[in-house]
């Protein structure tokens, strides 16, 4: 019946309320061997992998490849998962660069003198209107 009230029941994985019907009581491949109510549409992205000779995260075949192993807390119950595969030189450079700048932003200080050098670059940086004689005197930088 169209419109009809259904029980509802959270996902562990997205924390989502969901049809109970939706919801199985099972494991994913990132929290196995652990089982949790977990709704389809989780259990299709988490047991999801791309093909092994692919990055794991965009799919490009793998010519230098980057093996990474990652423990994190899953979704709102904090369950215990883990993800372990290969990415592509683009992928694990942008991983790589993604935790640095988050580190950045979690310390104020360092924060502080981030803004401080790209301040400075930009005082030093020529001016575009300018006709390109502009000097930086030696010891400025």
């Amino acid at each position: 019946m169209e419109g009809a009230m259904c029980e509802l029941q959270q996902c562990e994985v997205c924390g989502g309320e969901k049809p109970a019907e939706l919801i199985d009581h099972t494991t994913v491949e990132t929290i196995a061997p652990l089982e949790a109510d977990i709704c389809q549409s989780c259990q299709h992205v988490q047991n999801h992998e791309l093909p092994e000779d692919g990055c794991m995260k965009c799919g490009r075949d793998l010519e230098d490849s980057f093996y990474m192993e990652v423990e994190f807390p899953l979704g709102p119950e904090d369950l215990p998962a883990r993800l372990s595969g290969s990415l592509c030189g683009d992928c694990a450079g942008w991983v790589g660069t993604e935790i640095n700048y988050e580190a950045i932003d979690a310390d104020e200080e360092a924060f502080q003198e981030l803004i401080r050098l790209l301040d400075k670059q930009h005082e030093l940086k020529p001016d575009p209107s300018d006709d390109g004689t502009a000097e930086v005197e030696r010891g400025d930088v």
